[in-house]
Order: structure tokens, then sequence, then C-alpha cells
């Protein structure tokens, strides 16, 4: 599909008809399927698209008229023509949905990867969404809002991070930049934050890396984000990135160890695991030993 996205603006109870490109640009034929797709905010902002090929939800159930699939010869392209109809009763504000469109026929699988004599491989399946963005009123007239409930901390390995919720309350797609500051012994260090769009009423985790800010140590944090026309969205409050759990090896029978806390297991509870897993091997070996019996006594 070759339109990048669309936009329309539209009353609530009005239709519209627009017209989607759809191109094969390899050597062969390709028989296509197309669906309609609701938008969503992905976990993390950015738009992102559900319900494909599926039944509709929201905006994505204001898409009809999109043929179901269609073979194209190589190198050529098909106008597709498709309705988008806004319900009677919709509030003002700015909507997502898609058009999405794959391989009717599943390509065949493709190793990906090998380790001696085993082999794994994957169906790889080509699928392009474009956006139907819809703006029911007045653009103008929408309000844009966003809010930040709240701020934790997150130990990825050994980088420390800070996961900034972020609401959209607002009527208006909305992202923004800006700054996240925690000080700590005495030091302040800071971290630029990006947050990609999220929808109206929706909300998503903003994941910021914090290389530097110690585990396991309340502190206070502070952060604002600029979006829309010179609006900031602030927080500040105290967080703590916590230490990951300390573990240690312990040797639970012949050939067998297990990882397990380093504090907090009491010593009867070890024991109960190395006594369990020797019971296991004495099962296993009594299991071996009878099978042996049996067989001699055949023979």
């Amino acid at each position: 599909i070759l339109a990048p996205y669309f936009m329309l603006t539209m009353a609530a109870g009005e239709s519209v008809t627009d017209i989607a490109l759809v191109s094969n640009e390899g050597l062969v034929a390709e028989k296509l399927k197309l669906s309609r797709a609701t938008g969503v905010t992905a976990g993390n902002g950015g738009s992102a698209f559900s319900e494909e090929f599926q039944g509709c939800s929201g905006p994505g159930c204001w898409v009809s008229g999109l043929a179901g699939e269609v073979t194209l010869p190589a190198d050529a392209a098909e106008k597709l023509p498709f309705v988008v109809r806004v319900p009677a009763g919709t509030p003002p504000g700015q909507y997502l949905a898609g058009l999405t469109v794959e391989a009717a026929v599943p390509p065949p699988s493709v190793q990906v990867g090998s380790n001696g004599k085993a082999t794994a491989r994957a169906v790889i399946i080509e699928r392009v969404t474009v956006g139907v963005a819809v703006t029911v009123g007045v653009l103008s007239q929408l309000t844009t809002r966003m809010r930040i409930p709240g701020v934790s901390g997150q130990a990825i390995g050994p980088t420390a991070r800070l996961n900034i919720g972020l609401a959209n309350t607002g009527q208006t797609f909305a992202h923004g930049t800006g700054k996240a500051s925690c000080t700590a012994a005495g030091r302040s260090r800071s971290f630029t934050v990006y947050a990609s769009t999220v929808l109206p009423h929706d909300q998503a985790v903003i994941a910021v890396n914090a290389p530097g800010l110690p585990e396991g140590v309340a502190m206070p944090c502070a952060v604002w984000l600029g979006y829309g026309n010179g609006l900031i969205a602030r927080w500040a409050g105290l967080v703590t990135v916590p230490a990951p759990p300390r573990t240690r090896i312990i040797h639970t029978g012949p050939g067998a160890y297990s990882v397990v806390p380093d504090a907090g297991i009491p010593v009867w509870a070890i024991a109960l695991l190395v006594i369990g897993v020797l019971l296991l091997l004495l099962a296993a070996m009594a299991a071996v030993l009878l099978r042996q019996r049996r067989r001699s006594r055949v023979t």
C-alpha cells in the first residue's frame, strides 16, 4: 500500500470514500489478502495495530468495502476503494484505524538457526499496515493533555532503568521529549526521555536507561515532558531501583546443581530439596534394577 497514512477529518455520522493503491514490486504474480485493523498504543509508546484478519473493534469497524483478496501481476498496481463511516454520536477527538495487506498463501518455512544436528525453521510473513487517522470535529478545538501517573525503577542486568508511566487524557494524538533526573549520594544524573505517540484515552510505559543510578536506594527523581504546543507534563517523587536477588549454586545430587536465593531460604528447606532429588535418583535406580531382573528372568 503506497500511501503512508490517510488523514481524514469528518463529522459524527459522516461517510467518506478513499482509495488505497496496492502494488506488487516483485518479479512474480502475488495473491494478497486485505483487512481492516484497529489502532492501539504499543506498550512502550508508538502507534500499533491489532485484530487484523479477525473481528473488529472501535475505529477498525468504521472501515468497510475493502476487497478481501486481490491478485497482482509482477510490477503492477491496483486501486482499491474503501469507505470510512463515523458512527453517529461519536465524541470529538482523534481516532486510528488501519489497512493491512499480506500474502494470501503463507510462504514456505526457512531455516533460521542450527546447532549440530538440530535446526530451527520459521515461516516469515511480510505484513504491511498503513494508518487511517480520523479527526472527528475541529482539530483546533480539541484538547491535548498528557499526564505522568508514576515512575518506577528496574534493573536490566547491570543497567538501571526508569519506567515512566504516561497517560493521554486528551482528545488528540500526543508525543513528546523531555528529561528525567535523579539525585543519589549528592550527585544528580539526567537522562533524555523520548515518548512516541500515545493515543487518546490510552497509556504507555516509557523505558529510559539510566546507567549509574545505584540499586536498593530510594532517590528523589523528577521528570518533565514537553508535548503539544508548549505543554509540559511533570512528575516528582522517590524512585528505587531494586537490587537483583542474590543467588548461590548448591549441589543437590550427583551431577545436579540448583540456583537458589542466597538469603531467606531456611536450611531445612534446602535439605528437603536435596533429599527430594536423592529420592528421585533412588527411584530411578530401583526402576532400572527391576527392569534388568525381569529381563534376566525372561532369558
